[in-house]
């Protein structure tokens, strides 16, 4: 999600010209302020610019930005839509919408990133976040398309069609994900965390009983990052699947030694409780 800091200027009347002008200045510094880090500062430029002039939009949704960098969604959403009252520009209703999507309220956060495909259908990324909102209520098939839709706008868009593939698995459309990870390989060969696809079409395989496939994967996900902890767990459990009890226990300890339960995707799984039986 993205954090913005604005110069937007609303039209004003010739006869508060000069007044808006400090205004406009001082909204300028706290900007400067606020991208050094010096929240508290820019904080009170912004209510500088709101009390010199309150019908100026920037300060407003500045003071909004500042407002959810330190937690306090409420007033940050209560700056954006003054904000977006005074000029309706579509960043701030973004803005908005995050800080919706911050405080878990994904129906209003959909609400405003629908306002926005209404308004500029090819708003950067905008498919994608309402996509997220869509998964975060876990209405699977209203996500796909919108990351459908994303990809449309922008075939080589990585974390679309990660997330796309992640779907399609969620809705057992798994040869349809196997094709997009064909594609996800071939479109971008170098992209930073490779092993976590190859581990990932690893499991799709193991879900379709297809163990030769999903060892050649994981070894592939190995060799890029050989102390990969949830690739050895992935390759006990496939070994385990196989009958080879011995390169499963292998794996499985050096998945341990790498202390894989205390990765963030760790799950204590059927499949885990499985292995740790046969090799403890």
């Amino acid at each position: 999600m993205k954090l913005k800091f604005t110069l937007i200027v609303a039209v004003l009347v010739m006869g508060n010209w000069a007044q808006a002008q400090t205004a406009v200045e001082l909204n300028t510094k706290g900007i400067e302020f606020a991208k050094k880090g010096a929240l508290e500062k820019a904080f009170s430029l912004f209510n500088e610019a709101i009390a010199k002039d309150p019908n100026l939009s920037s300060p407003y949704s500045n003071r909004g930005t500042v407002y959810r960098q330190q937690g306090k969604f409420d007033l940050a959403l209560k700056d954006y839509s003054k904000s977006y009252e005074l000029y309706a520009n579509l960043d701030i209703l973004y803005s908005r919408a995050n800080t919706y999507m911050d405080m878990d309220e994904f129906e209003a956060a959909r609400a405003d990133y629908t306002t926005i495909i209404e308004k500029d259908p090819n708003y950067n990324d905008i498919y994608f976040d309402r996509a997220y909102s869509y998964i975060m209520q876990k209405e699977y098939r209203e996500a796909m398309s919108d990351m459908e839709k994303q990809l449309a706008l922008n075939p080589k868009d990585f974390k679309s069609l990660a997330n796309l593939i992640n779907l399609k698995k969620q809705l057992d459309l798994k040869q349809e994900a196997l094709l997009d990870y064909e594609r996800l390989l071939k479109d971008f060969p170098d992209a930073p965390d490779l092993q976590i696809i190859y581990n990932n079409r690893a499991n799709l395989y193991v879900d379709l009983n297809q163990l030769d496939k999903a060892l050649a994967d994981i070894k592939k996900s190995l060799a890029i990052k050989a102390d990969y902890d949830m690739g050895y767990l992935n390759q006990a459990e496939i070994y385990q699947k196989m009958g080879n009890k011995a390169k499963a226990c292998e794996s499985f300890a050096k998945a341990q030694e790498l202390k894989v339960e205390s990765n963030k995707h760790f799950e204590a799984d059927e499949d885990y409780l499985n292995v740790k039986k046969l090799c403890n």
